[in-house]
Parts: structure tokens; sequence; C-alpha cells
């Protein structure tokens, strides 16, 4: 889609005006201080989010009781009146580049035994006194929104679930008493702010578990409280239920905008705007707005991956805008591992306050980067931008490296579209010269005097010393994925990391019959994986009978098909067509060898130096090494 006619009109929340339809999704990034302040990285986060173009900022995920935000760390609070001077200097930068501000608040309980039938009649009372304090805060603080978390199973959103709130009082029962509560919090916050705050609030439309709250109950609870609210923002799903985390974090697995049906039928039924979220990008925000299904769409990881996006694609530069490929590493980090975000695509995200390492290079260098991959080509055209004469040795015939392999499957289409955007940015940034179908050798790097080395090489497939190894049969999954192997009809597939699981899933959709195995357990292996992409990807090998056999050792390839053998000792064979291999990559050490001493600085990135290579990995210390120079 070319032009954005839609979502570059303004819209008018309660008395604010946005100046586009694109939000900035509230987000927990894990990036303010120890005791919830606001230091340089929250700053320059807000920055990068504020200026890329959107019409509303979002600050996410802000705890309305000061002790619990002190109990979590490293995120924002509006618990206590000191917070109104830290947030207002996030206010500044977000108005300083013409959007509104608004700031997310919740009751942050990770305790899934304390229920509102807990709660005593004055702790109810005290809890609404937080929230509208809480509103005070942020209106004191400039802000001109505030988004009431009641959805994905959040604790207020439980008083009117009937599995939660078993109360027998004016609070439970009824749906009329079991929406008393958020009614009474929204009135108090109301009677706090006026009209001075916009007040959004954040729903499930379905929460998607038999025993949970369905639209049209959550549609009946709407219009109790639209008389309250200016907006109402579209989710899905519940946080504490594994089953529905893809249409909270929706993967690369899923199709794009899951949400957005719900958002449509909310907007039919109510008079004031609604806004969506999950898996948005900019083409389907304008269709969903262009097709009257949102008036506004919320983007949180497209936002991480490319800040800048919306000014992109304001300024009809749509081909520069850098993809999301939907890995979750960011949610990974910061909602599994209370970590500081960081993403796969985007090397400075949550280390925005490091901005000044991309300044121009003092001195121009002679650059030579080896291997084109995503650390390769990562490394060349940051080094370029900074002024830096580089040339980019690459032994195949085109760019990307293992990456065109990860991206080959059809479900893989975030990871496509990166990778034409990093070849797309490498072949036209200035000062780069781009030697396709050369293998590096000492001779020609030697030939171009280089002043620095970055060695990205990347690594080659393991295969082990196994009887049958060397049969007509076995393939590596990459050749599998390049479309260069030839695939029976019944396949083991040997390695059940990210790589063989995407490889047999692949095959399991063209009809094959998989087997997918692995010395490891399904726990050992999925710690490398982020969690809220793996067990989608362990349920669509389920659903397309993907037969799963862990702790097994791969003793022999035999004529007839794989011999296998259990914890136990005991060992059985697997009859099949063709065996792939999938049991990761080994690091292109020797390449070190080769060219150390050809410059005075010699530095590494990506797989050739990673013993657990991955996107995150390879782009991240492509980055560094071109900063470094």
């Amino acid at each position: 889609m070319a032009v954005y006619r839609h979502i570059f009109t303004p819209l008018k929340v309660g008395k604010v005006t946005l100046k586009n339809r694109i939000e900035v999704a509230p987000m927990m990034p894990m990036i303010a201080s120890s005791d919830c302040g606001v230091g340089l990285e929250m700053i320059e986060w807000t920055r990068a989010l504020a200026r890329g173009g959107a019409g509303l900022v979002t600050l996410g995920d802000t705890c309305v009781d000061g002790n619990l935000s002190l109990a979590v760390g490293h995120v924002l609070t509006l618990g206590f009146d000191q917070a109104v001077n830290d947030l207002n200097k996030l206010v500044e930068i977000i108005k300083r580049y013409g959007a509104a501000a608004s700031i997310e608040v919740s009751y942050h309980i990770a305790d899934q035994s304390y229920t509102p039938t807990r709660l005593s009649l004055r702790e109810i009372k005290e809890l609404i006194d937080l929230y509208a304090a809480a509103a005070a805060r942020a209106m004191h603080a400039g802000m001109d929104m505030i988004l009431i978390h009641g959805a994905h199973g959040h604790f207020i959103s439980q008083f009117l679930s009937p599995e939660r709130n078993q109360r027998t009082d004016a609070y439970g029962g009824s749906f009329h008493n079991r929406a008393r509560f958020v009614n009474e919090l929204l009135a108090a916050i109301r009677d706090k702010v006026g009209d001075n705050l916009a007040i959004a609030y954040r729903i499930s439309g379905d929460e998607l578990v038999p025993e949970g709250l369905h639209f049209e109950e959550q549609l009946a609870f709407v219009k109790t409280i639209v008389d309250k609210i200016d907006l109402i923002h579209v989710s899905a799903g519940k946080l504490y239920a594994d089953q529905t985390l893809k249409r909270m974090f929706q993967p690369t697995y899923l199709p794009r905008g899951l949400n957005l049906e719900l958002a449509a039928r909310f907007k039919r039924e109510i008079e004031i705007p609604v806004t969506t979220v999950g898996g948005m990008d900019l083409d389907l925000a304008e269709e969903a707005i262009a097709a009257g299904k949102a008036d506004m769409v919320a983007m949180a990881r497209g936002m991480i991956a490319d800040p800048e996006c919306v000014k992109k694609a304001q300024r009809g530069e749509r081909d520069k805008v850098r993809p999301c490929v939907r890995c979750n590493t960011c949610i990974d980090r910061a909602h599994s591992y209370y970590l500081p975000v960081r993403c796969a695509v985007n090397p400075l995200a949550g280390r925005e306050a490091e901005v000044q390492l991309a300044r121009p290079a003092a001195v121009q260098k002679k650059v030579v980067v080896i291997g084109g991959g995503p650390a390769g080509m990562e490394a060349a055209w940051r080094a370029a931008e900074r002024g830096h004469q580089v040339v980019l040795f690459q032994k195949d015939d085109q760019l990307g490296g293992n990456l065109r392999y990860a991206a080959a499957a059809p479900f893989k289409k975030d990871m496509q579209k990166y990778l034409a955007w990093a070849i797309r940015k490498t072949n036209s940034t200035p000062n780069l010269t781009v030697r396709l179908s050369t293998e590096a050798t000492a001779e020609n790097v030697a030939a171009e005097k280089p002043d620095s080395i970055i060695i990205a090489a990347g690594s080659t497939p393991i295969i082990p010393d196994l009887p049958g190894i060397e049969r007509e049969n076995v393939v590596w999954a990459g050749d599998v994925e390049a479309g260069r192997a030839v695939v029976g009809e019944t396949v083991v597939v040997a390695g059940a990391g990210l790589t063989g699981s995407e490889t047999a899933l692949h095959l399991a959709l063209q009809g094959k019959k998989v087997f997918l195995i692995d010395r490891l357990s399904l726990a050992e292996i999925d710690k490398a994986i982020p969690f809220f992409n793996i067990i989608v990807l362990r349920e669509l090998l389920q659903e397309n009978k993907v037969v799963t056999c862990t702790e097994v050792e791969l003793e022999a390839i035999t004529e007839a098909g794989v011999k296998i053998r259990d914890r136990e000792g005991a060992s059985k064979e697997i009859p099949c067509d063709t065996v792939i291999l999938a049991l990761g990559l080994k690091p292109r050490q020797e390449m070190i060898e080769i060219f150390a001493g050809l410059a005075p600085d010699i530095y590494v990135a990506g797989d050739c130096n990673n013993l657990q290579g991955n996107l995150y990995k390879a782009v991240s210390e492509g980055f560094y090494a071109a900063m470094d120079i």
C-alpha cells in the first residue's frame, strides 16, 4: 500500500485532538531506575518513540501503588507524589514532537490466589482511591490521557469475572454488582480530573478461555462505562492463561491483527473511539481505519523495531521502514526475565542513551567486512554511515547468509521482509561496496589495505559422525529450506530446536509425515527460545500431527530409516524416506586465524564466534563492531 490516507487524519478523543491515528502502545521496557524513577535510559527511549511521528504515545504498565512498584522495580509508578516531577520530563519530550501524552495504569498483583473476593470494603475503597490519586498525578504531570488497564486478567478486570469474583455483597453476584467496582473507580477518576484528562479503558474483547469473559458480556460491561470514558482499547486473552498469550504477543507464525475483528464488533455498538492492538503494522492500520473497523491502531513491537516508521511512511518511504520480525525477543526479556528491553533488528532499542555511539567517525578508515549475513550487513552499512569506506566480501551470489534459510518457510513472512530490507539497506548505503560471489582470502583482503576488519563469516552445520550419515537421503535443514534437497513423504528431523521445529512444521504443512527427535527434553530445548513464540510453535506442530520424540540419541541412519536409543538404553527404528539434520551450527572460528594480523584492528561478529547464534546477537554484534571503529 503506497498511500496512507486514513491513518494521517486527526482524531478527537475527549478534549484531545491527535495529529494522526497511530498510537505507541503501552509497554513494560524495564528501563526505569530500580526505584521506579526516570533516568537517561527512559528519557531517551521515550524521545525515540515520540520523535517517530505517532499521534499518541502511551507510557506503559505504570503501577498505582508505590510500594508494589518498588517491589517490581524498573517500572514507572504513579504511586507517589514525587513521580509527578519525573513523569513531567517524559511529557515534555512527548509533546515537543507534537504527540499527545498518555499513561497506562494498573495494579501489579502476580499472586493469582489474590482475588477480589479477598478484599474488604475498606480495601476496595482504598484501591479506588489509589487509582484516583494516580490519575490526579498524571494530570499534574501534564498527561493528556490515562489508560486504565482492565484487560488480560489484570486485577480490576477480575471483579467482572464470576470465576475470580465470588463475593456475596454489592460487588459480587449479579452482572450489575460485578460491574460496580470499575464504574465506581472510573467515576472517582473523573471526579478528580474532570475533563482535563481523557480516560481510556483497555479491555480483552474476549478472554478466550471457557471460564473467562467473552465478547457479549464484555460489550454489555462497556455499555455500563461508556459515559465515563473517552476511548476503548481492545485487546484479547488472559496473561495467566498460556493458551491465550498468542493473542497478546502475536508471534510470526500467526497472521497479523488477530484482535481487529473484536475491535470492529465494539465499534459497531458504541459511539466513542475504538483502538486496537496486536501484531499491527502500518499497512494493516490503514486498511482497518479505512474499513471502519477501528478509529486508531496501537503498535508496540513495530515501534521498537523502527521508532521512525510513522515519519517514514508519511514521507512516502515505506520501503525504508525496518520491519519487526515478531520474534518476541523484546517481550521475552522484559516479561519473562525482567531484563531491559532489546530488539533483534534494532540494536539501539532500550539503549538509545548510547546513540552517541552512532556519531560520525572522527577518522575515516578503510574497513573490510567478511560475510554478508545479518551481522555482516549490519556492520557494513553502520560503518559506512559513520563515514568509513567499506568493502563487504560475500562468497555467495546474494546477501543474507543463513538468514535466507531461516526466512524461507511461508510462515516466516516477517523474516522475509526484514531480509529484503537489510539487503536494500546494504546495497543503497553510500561508501559501501558489496562484492558478491567473492570469497575473502588473505590475499584479496590484504590488497584492500584495511585499517579494520570485521569477520562475520557465519557458521557451518554440525554433521555428526554416525553410521549411514553419508547416505544420499541425509540432508541439512538449510538445503531443505533453500529448495536444494529432495524430501520424501516420511521425514525424520534430527534436532528439535528452533530450526528443526520450524523445518518440521514447514514440511508438515506440505502434508508430509514428520518425526522430530532430540536428545534433550522439550523443557531444556525451549529455554533458549522466546517463550511467547515457542508455545505457539509447539502447538502448531501438534495440530499438524508432527510426532515429537525427545530424550533420545540418534544412533545411525539405516536403509529403512533412523535408529534411536532412549535414556534407558532401549533402541528402536523409525522408518522414513529422508533424514534432515538440524543439530546446530559450528562457528567458523578458523576464519579469525586466516585474517589475524592483516589489519591493526580485528573485530568478530555473529555466528562465526558465537555458540548460541541468533538474529539478536548477530545484529547487535555487527552494530557494536561498526561503532567501535
